[in-house]
C-alpha cells in the first residue's frame, strides 16, 4: 500500500510513512554528431626541402604541404608495388631531385626538346633524362616513318607518290647534301596533330620544309611553301628563284617637254627593249598634240592631260 501512496504523491515530496518518493528524471546526454569523413586531398611532388628531410606537396589551390622523409615514407613506397621495386625507386629517385616529374619529362621531349633542354629544366644530368626520353624519341621516328610514306599529294591517275620519292627526286634535282639532310617529328600536348619536318643543305643555303600529319588518318598537309614546292609536279621554280620584275621610275615631265626615255630597273645582264617606252611616250605626246589643235580652234586654254592619259594613252569617249 505504501507503493502505492508513494506512486501516488507529487515528485519530490517525503512520504509520510517515512519512505522517499521517486527522484526527478534527468535528461539523457545527447552523443555528439559524428563529423562528416572528408575526402583526402590530392597532392603533387613539387620539390624537396633543401635539407632533404621533408617533400613539398601542393594541393589544386597552390596552397603547399610538406611531409617528412621518414622510415614509414620509405616503407610505404616499397610496399606500392613489390612486383617492380627497381621502378619505384628509379621514379621516387627522379621525384627527390627533379624539378620535372618523368611524365612532363616525356611531355618536352615529346614537343621537340632535345636532352639537353631538358636536363637544363629538371636539374639532372642527361643520362637520367634519357632513361625517359628513349620512347617518345622512338615514337618521334616512328611518326616520320609513318609520315614519308603517306602520299604526297593527290594523285591524277593511280597511286599517289609517297613523300619520301617526291622529296628525293627534287633534292637529287637540287643537288641537295644527303649528309645534311635532317627528319624529325614533334607534337604538344594540346596539338591533335604532329609537325614533321626537313631540313636540308642546297645551293650552299640552309633550307627547311614543314608538314601537318595526322597518323590516325594518314592525313598529309604541306605547311609552308617550301614544302609545296618539294611535292609539286608543275616543274615551277620559287619565287625567290625567279627573274626579279621589272621596276618602272616616274618622273614629272614639265609642260612642253619632251618625255625622256624611261629607266628600267632590271636584274644582272637583263634589259628591257626601248620600244615599250617608246609606244607609251608617243601615243601620249599624241593626245597632247590633238587637245593642243582643239583647243587652238575654240580659243580656249589647252587642258592638263591626265596622269593616266599621259602613262595609258587617250580613252575613247562614246
Amino acid at each position: 500500500m505504501s507503493g502505492e501512496r508513494a506512486s501516488s504523491l507529487p515528485i519530490g515530496t517525503v512520504d509520510p510513512s517515512g519512505a522517499a518518493a521517486d527522484p526527478a528524471p534527468t535528461t539523457p546526454p545527447v552523443p555528439p554528431v559524428p563529423a562528416e569523413p572528408r575526402s583526402p586531398i590530392d597532392l603533387r611532388l613539387v620539390a624537396v626541402t633543401p635539407d632533404k628531410a621533408h617533400l613539398v606537396m601542393e594541393d589544386s589551390a597552390g596552397q603547399q604541404f610538406r611531409v617528412p622523409l621518414d622510415q614509414r615514407l620509405a616503407t610505404a613506397l616499397r610496399e606500392v608495388a613489390p612486383r617492380d621495386r627497381t621502378r619505384t625507386s628509379a621514379q621516387l629517385e627522379i621525384a627527390l631531385e627533379s624539378q620535372l616529374s618523368p611524365r612532363e619529362i616525356q611531355a618536352r621531349i615529346r614537343s621537340g626538346q632535345d636532352l639537353e633542354e631538358v636536363s637544363r629544366a629538371a636539374g639532372i644530368s642527361p643520362d637520367r633524362v634519357e632513361r625517359y626520353a628513349s620512347p617518345v624519341v622512338a615514337e618521334r621516328e616512328h611518326i616520320v616513318e609513318q609520315a614519308q610514306r603517306t602520299p604526297g599529294r593527290r594523285a591524277g591517275s593511280g597511286s599517289a607518290p609517297a613523300l619520301l620519292d617526291l622529296v628525293q627526286a627534287r633534292l637529287t634535282e637540287q643537288k641537295a647534301s644527303a649528309e645534311a639532310t635532317e627528319w624529325d617529328a614533334w607534337r604538344g600536348d594540346d596539338e591533335p596533330r604532329w609537325t614533321v619536318r626537313l631540313s636540308y643543305l642546297a645551293a650552299g643555303r640552309n633550307r627547311s620544309a614543314s608538314w601537318t600529319f595526322d597518323p590516325r588518318g594518314r592525313v598529309l598537309s604541306a605547311a609552308d611553301d617550301e614544302a609545296r614546292w618539294l611535292v609539286d609536279d608543275t616543274g615551277s621554280e620559287r619565287d625567290e628563284d625567279l627573274p626579279p620584275a621589272v621596276v618602272r621610275r616616274l618622273a614629272s615631265v614639265p609642260a612642253g617637254a619632251e618625255p625622256a626615255a624611261e629607266t628600267a630597273t632590271t636584274g644582272p645582264d637583263q634589259s628591257v627593249p626601248d620600244e615599250v617606252y617608246d609606244r607609251e611616250a608617243d601615243d601620249a605626246r599624241e593626245a597632247a598634240r590633238r587637245q593642243e589643235i582643239a583647243a587652238a580652234k575654240t580659243n580656249r586654254r589647252p587642258p592638263v592631260p591626265s596622269f593616266d592619259d599621259i602613262m595609258f594613252g587617250p580613252r575613247r569617249r562614246s
